[in-house]
């Protein structure tokens, strides 16, 4: 019998899914593989852990708003003074000729954004105020949820999108601004809002602020949602401490199952197009 040759030219009297026993010689598994260390898959749950904690927080401020257990203007000056730190933090890290300039440029965003602020700030609260508290909590709770997926936690992605995790957060804002006594609560809570998803990502994207911003965050939430709930506290710390501690110790035990293969059923790949068109 003639002998099989993978070609397509020839009329050949085999099935056309016929493979003879040299299919599996160009098979390639795990190739350019990079092994994934504890302390890697650690660092990187870390933003996740983060950004969940940062939600979280933002949650709490609203609920401290709403119940008004804390006055409105001590929290709006606590957290201004935490963002003129964070602020000159980034600042002085990344500091240039042009630095006066830029802190300058700054300030004047800053009056501007408390000028308009203020003036649109009964526009925004009550945007949302026919709708009913339960409908505004659930729309919330998706948009919080769709910041998180949305976010860049540093990972090449489709899936990673700024502009929509952003609108989606301060989208939140503004539903939940509509349920406080207000204008001028509602103004804090966007305000800050802005300081926790618009400016703060700029300082914790810094893998040298990373660590103790987390550890900050954390401590600070599981403070406050104590007095609030000690059952939800509890839920909250199992939840983090399950997502950085847990998870990367299972990534790390289990990366070793993970095979990709690559044999000549693959599709063709050109390794540099325009070096080929070059050639021409």
């Amino acid at each position: 019998m003639e002998q099989w040759e993978k070609v397509l030219y020839k009329n050949q009297k085999y099935p056309d899914n016929y493979t003879d026993n040299t299919f599996l010689r160009d098979l390639k598994k795990n190739i350019d593989f990079k092994e994934v260390t504890y302390r890697d898959a650690f660092l990187g749950a870390n933003l996740l852990v983060q950004e969940i904690c940062t939600v979280m927080g933002f949650v709490l401020v609203y609920i401290y708003l709403y119940n008004e257990w804390l006055p409105p203007n001590l929290i709006f000056n606590a957290f201004n003074c935490l963002t003129l730190v964070g602020f000159l933090l980034h600042k002085f890290h990344y500091k240039n000729k042009a630095f006066l300039n830029m802190i300058s440029h700054d300030l004047r965003t800053v009056l501007i954004y408390i000028v308009f602020g203020h003036l649109f700030s009964p526009v925004l609260y009550t945007l949302t105020d026919t709708i009913s508290t339960d409908t505004i909590y659930t729309m919330t709770s998706f948009m919080l949820l769709v910041h998180l997926i949305f976010f860049d936690y540093g990972v090449n992605s489709t899936i990673v999108s700024n502009s929509l995790s952003l609108s989606a957060a301060i989208f939140a804002s503004i539903c939940l601004a509509s349920r406080l006594s207000s204008a001028h609560q509602a103004f804090i809570l966007i305000t800050i809002a802005i300081e926790f998803f618009l400016l703060s990502p700029h300082l914790r994207v810094n893998a040298n602020f990373s660590l103790p911003i987390t550890l900050a965050l954390a401590l600070c939430d599981l403070y406050f949602l104590n007095l609030v709930s000690v059952f939800v506290t509890v839920i909250f710390l199992i939840t983090i401490s399950f997502i950085n501690i847990v998870c990367p110790l299972l990534f790390v035990r289990y990366q070793k199952y993970k095979e990709n293969i690559y044999g000549p059923w693959d599709e063709a790949v050109v390794e540099d197009a325009d070096s080929t068109l070059n050639l021409w």
